[in-house]
């Protein structure tokens, strides 16, 4: 089975300009797990339409951030579009 695992990120607020340490180790995004078992993720008009092995579906606006193969997760940006949705 090749199903993966959905997170969603959002960028982290800008560092301050003092802070030396946010300069030298610039914070990852936090990442929130939204659907597991994904075995389909299709675009439709800038909103994602996910399915599950059990063929559940959720709809988020965003874009794609970054696909990890290995790891079989998905990362989507949602720092400027408007909150994820369930169907």
């Amino acid at each position: 089975m090749c199903e993966a695992r959905v997170y969603v990120i959002s960028s982290p607020p800008p560092a301050d300009a003092d802070t030396e340490v946010a300069l030298e180790l610039p914070e990852q995004p936090a990442a929130q797990l939204l659907m597991e078992d994904v075995v389909t993720l299709q675009d439709e008009d800038g909103v994602y339409v996910l399915v599950n092995l059990l063929g559940e579906q959720k709809l988020v606006r965003g874009r794609i951030s970054r696909i990890d193969f290995l790891n079989h997760t998905v990362y989507l940006d949602l720092a400027s579009e408007a909150p994820a949705a369930e169907a």
